[in-house]
């Protein structure tokens, strides 16, 4: 009976010892950075064999403006209002303006970094530069003027780094093209004309950059690779 009752404890105690031992999690899974370094080609593709219907001999972009932020917040995009920042920056490619939205944004802890780069100098122009991207603020938005034009702009919205908690290493990305609605000119080089009211923020559809449905091919693409 002694030798028995021996037995079981030892079976108890190492089925205890097993039952240990699978519970243990693994220690070898890699951690997942909390930062991330990101090179940003800015590529325009906007010629006279792309988008023949009156292209301008002086096409260009104004210089990029943008953030990223957090989940929680993102610029005014389609269906919205204009803000003064994308107004200004969509007729006139200034960004002052919508530098102190996006400085208010980052105040209010929205936001972490803002995003200043130059233009591209032709339609066909590429410029590159690195950001610093937080997982806690992982979503990018960036803005550009299509330039010469009344209103228009290219924009990444919200778009996500840090995907089912990994970080996105590659892609590029063919940018919305929007009328901010708030000039009424329909040709790049239209007199300056005020819309009153302010329309919302709309796709561009029409000539001279859309088919009547869309903007195809895009006039420019952001190409994000994660290189740190």
């Amino acid at each position: 009976m002694k030798n028995l009752t021996l037995l079981i404890l030892a079976s108890v105690f190492l089925f205890s010892c097993n039952s240990d031992k699978e519970e243990t999690p693994p220690t070898n899974l890699p951690e997942v950075s909390e930062i991330a370094t990101y090179r940003i080609t800015f590529q325009g593709t906007w010629s006279t064999s792309s988008h023949p219907t009156d292209y301008p001999s002086n096409s260009h972009f104004s210089g990029v403006i943008g953030m990223t932020h957090s989940i929680d917040t993102s610029i005014v995009t389609t269906g919205d209002i204009a803000s003064e920042g994308i107004k200004v920056m969509a007729e006139t490619g200034g960004k002052t303006p919508l530098t102190n939205e996006i400085n208010d944004i980052i105040e209010k802890g929205n936001a972490n970094l803002l995003i200043s780069e130059s233009g591209l100098s032709t339609g066909s122009d590429n410029i590159i530069f690195e950001i610093e991207v937080n997982k806690n603020f992982p979503y990018l938005s960036l803005f550009s003027m299509i330039a010469p034009s009344p209103d228009w702009y290219v924009t990444i919205n919200k778009f996500n780094l840090y995907d089912d908690e990994e970080w996105v290493e590659s892609i590029t990305i063919q940018p919305m093209h929007l009328d901010a609605g708030t000039d009424s000119g329909t040709t790049f080089t239209s007199p300056n004309t005020p819309t009153t009211p302010q329309e919302v923020i709309s796709q561009i559809t029409n000539a001279p950059l859309g088919n009547g449905e869309m903007v195809t091919p895009s006039v420019a693409t952001f190409t994000i690779e994660r290189i740190k």
